[in-house]
């Protein structure tokens, strides 16, 4: 059977992510409140985030949009909804809000992500 060639990002505008696995326990002594893990496993992956273009502004039915509203590319890597990740490099965190697919067609994979930060200033 023969092969095709698939789409495929770049590997120069890839670069390491870590994605964050969530961890924890529920603390009995204080009510079975949730204790998250102070040094969460990660694991590494290659992806590239950038932002979203006008077209995405105006095309995706999600509806709403942020100033921390970016696409995070990989070349087939599985995320979750609610994932959360670091960028190594510029160390920005994000959180995977929704997946943007492709169908079957590739394995590339498009994510909605929303970067973390601190609180906004009053």
């Amino acid at each position: 059977m023969p092969t095709f060639a698939t789409p495929r990002i770049p590997g120069t505008l890839l670069h390491d992510m870590k994605r964050i696995a969530p961890g924890g326990e529920h603390d009995s002594a204080h009510g079975g409140q949730w204790k998250p893990t102070l040094n969460p496993a990660t694991t590494t992956f290659k992806g590239c985030v950038l932002p979203l273009s006008n077209e995405d502004l105006e095309y995706l039915p999600e509806g709403t949009y942020t100033k921390d509203s970016r696409k995070l590319y990989t070349n087939g890597e599985r995320l979750d909804v609610g994932a959360q990740f670091t960028d190594t490099f510029d160390n920005a965190s994000y959180t995977v809000a929704q997946e943007l697919t492709y169908a079957t067609i590739h394995p590339m994979k498009r994510y909605l992500v929303e970067a973390r930060g601190g609180a906004s200033p009053k």
